[in-house]
Parts: C-alpha cells; sequence; structure tokens
C-alpha cells in the first residue's frame, strides 16, 4: 500500500478543511477481450503482475500483466462436481491463490507461480475468505461458520460455528494489524472478533432493510476500528467498530438496463493505510472511486467504457486494478479482462 499512502499521507498533510480531489490517474495497461466460457471472478496479486479468473465452468486461468500471457490453467472440480468459481483470493505475499464457490462443497488453495493443487479444504458454502496479514492462517466463511485454517498443514485447526445465531456469512476480513476480524451476516449483522482470542468485541446492525442484506464485500482499516461494507443494491456502509455504529453510507445507482441489483462486484472495497480513504466502486459498477470517510465526499478514479463491470480485484499495494467487462448491458459474453495502475499526485497548498 506503500505508493497510495504515501502520496494521499503528503497530501493530506498539507491541506486543512474540507478535502479536495485527489491528483488521481488511471491508466490501462492490459485488455483481453472475447474470453469464453463466461468469466465470474477475478483476483490480482498483490505486486498487480498477476491477474486470475475463474469461470462458470471452473477453469481457473492465470495471465501475465501486462503482457496479457497465460502462465497456467487448471480446472477446479476436486470432488468431479459441476461447479462454477465465485471467488479468487490472493494471500498478502502473493505466494498462493484461494478459490470459493457460494455452492461448492470445498474450498481450494493453490500456489500462485505454477497452479499446483496445495490442498483441498471440506469447507463448503464459502462466500469469503480472509488471509491473516502476518500469519499462515486463513480465515474462512463457510455457512454460518467461521473456520480457521493453519495453512502449513492444509487443515482447519478450529471453528466457530453459528457466528451470527443462524444466520449465514457473506464477508470476513482482518485488520492490517492482524488483530481483529470481523464477519457480515446475510441480514447485515457486523461483527467483530478479537484476535486470536475470537471473543466477540462489537456488534452492529447496518441500516436500510434490503439495501444492508447481503453483503457482496467487507473491508477494516489497518487498526480494525473502521469496517466498511457493500450490499446487492450497491450502497456502502460504513461502521466505527471501535463505539459499535455505523457512521454513515455512501449511495450507489445503477445505470446498465437490466442490471438493478450489483450482486457481481464482490471484494470490491478497500481502504488506504489511514483509514479515512476508501476504495470503491463508482455510482454505475463502471469503474472506481475514492471515499473520503469523514467528510462523506465521493471522488472519481476511472471509468471505462463498457455499460458496466461484473467483477473487481484491488492490488492496493501495487496501485492496480483488474475489471471483469460483460460484452452487453445485459450482462453476455464474451468477457474481457481490463487491468489499470494508477498514480498518485500530491497537491500544493
Amino acid at each position: 500500500m506503500r505508493v497510495v499512502v504515501v502520496a494521499l499521507a503528503l497530501w493530506l498533510a498539507a491541506c486543512s478543511g474540507a478535502p479536495q480531489a485527489p491528483g488521481v490517474t488511471a491508466t490501462r495497461v492490459l485488455e483481453l477481450s472475447g474470453l469464453q466460457p463466461l468469466a465470474n471472478a477475478v483476483g490480482l496479486s498483490p505486486d498487480g503482475s498477476l491477474v486470475v479468473t475463474g469461470d462458470f465452468e471452473a477453469d481457473l486461468i492465470a495471465r501475465e500483466v501486462p503482457s496479457g500471457t497465460e502462465r497456467w490453467k487448471v480446472r477446479v472440480k476436486p470432488r468431479r462436481e459441476q461447479r462454477r468459481i465465485d471467488g479468487v483470493f490472493f494471500s498478502p505475499d502473493g505466494s498462493l491463490i484461494v478459490t470459493t464457490g457460494h455452492e461448492a462443497q470445498t474450498t481450494e488453495v493453490w500456489d500462485a507461480a505454477t497452479g499446483r493443487s496445495v490442498a483441498v479444504l471440506d469447507i463448503g458454502q464459502c462466500r469469503g475468505v480472509a488471509f491473516h496479514p502476518d500469519e499462515r492462517i486463513l480465515a474462512v466463511a463457510g455457512g454460518g461458520t467461521i473456520h480457521v485454517v493453519d495453512l502449513s498443514g492444509g487443515k482447519a485447526v478450529r471453528t466457530l460455528p453459528n457466528a451470527h445465531a443462524g444466520d449465514g456469512i457473506f464477508a470476513i476480513a482482518f485488520s492490517g494489524d492482524g488483530l481483529t476480524l470481523a464477519t457480515i451476516s446475510g441480514q447485515g449483522s457486523l461483527k467483530a472478533w478479537s484476535w486470536p482470542a475470537l471473543t466477540l468485541r462489537t456488534s452492529t446492525t447496518l441500516s436500510g432493510g434490503l439495501e444492508a442484506m447481503s453483503p457482496v464485500s467487507l473491508a477494516l482499516n489497518r487498526r480494525g476500528t473502521r469496517a466498511a461494507a457493500n450490499s446487492i443494491m450497491g450502497r456502502v456502509h460504513v461502521a466505527d467498530i471501535a463505539k459499535g455504529r455505523e457512521e454513515g453510507t455512501f449511495g450507489n445507482v445503477a445505470q446498465a438496463p437490466g442490471h438493478g441489483m450489483h450482486a457481481e462486484l464482490r471484494y470490491s472495497l478497500a481502504f488506504t493505510e489511514d483509514g479515512d480513504w476508501l476504495f470503491a466502486p463508482d455510482t454505475h459498477d463502471r469503474g472506481l472511486r475514492l471515499l473520503h470517510v469523514p467528510s462523506g465526499k465521493t471522488f472519481p478514479v476511472l471509468q471505462g467504457d463498457g455499460p458496466f463491470y461484473k467483477a473487481v480485484a484491488l492490488a492496493v499495494p501495487a496501485s492496480t486494478v483488474a475489471f471483469l467487462r460483460p460484452g452487453s448491458a445485459e450482462g453476455f459474453g464474451p468477457y474481457a479482462i481490463e487491468v489499470w495502475r494508477l498514480e498518485y499526485q500530491t497537491r500544493p497548498h
């Protein structure tokens, strides 16, 4: 996160009062069109050098950035089940990839360099995973249970069943300092757990009825004092974990015809180091924007040419973002991959 943090920190230190638009430029460094079958998930390595897609036929494909050269391709069918790939996650050091499926029976771990299978975890109905920033630990949201996996042995070593009192866990995240694990349920109940004890610290229910239900993303700031989540309708909710209350919301509006729901843009939020700025989808799912949480102001970063983006992956340390772009406003193929590099300018004041 160093590039982003330095630029924003310098700019914020030079400014007082209400924030102004940060100087951000975006350059598209890779575009690959004609992807078949339909792509469904995308992941990006922390250094921005490898983009990985998962599709409806369980193919996992890694391509180099910016050349687009295919590095490896594997079929994700450990139990010979027909499945799709709903999530692709990189470890903080970029050495491992985890694949998930909302209706799959397993969660898989892969070697990022070669595509070799590292482990098949018997954890089904997974909607998200979170790598610990320092330990070889993976937290997996499987149904309503938190599974703690020791990546050195490739096995679950601890579980916390019924973490949300009968509701499923829809997203999970670690704070940057590794001391807080957060989960959010399908009904918008946000819980913060102390790590490694997994004792409940605070519980917050997000507002807005359907807007807070079926969350698709969850992010924590470095100290674990602030959380952000977005829902199937696209609105971003920010919560003060330390006080156990909702801090504010940022609206979103669907633009593409027939695309009123935003469920595709999973895992689409990321805080900068200071926790005051948040990367989020733009107001039409057509790109990326920066949200300034204390002031409630929003600033555009980039917007693509397509009707909307279906999936996004953020590599904040490398100032890089990857998108899956459908071929039509209805979300049909063929799909395309786009990778953008961001550059930050300090503003003299």
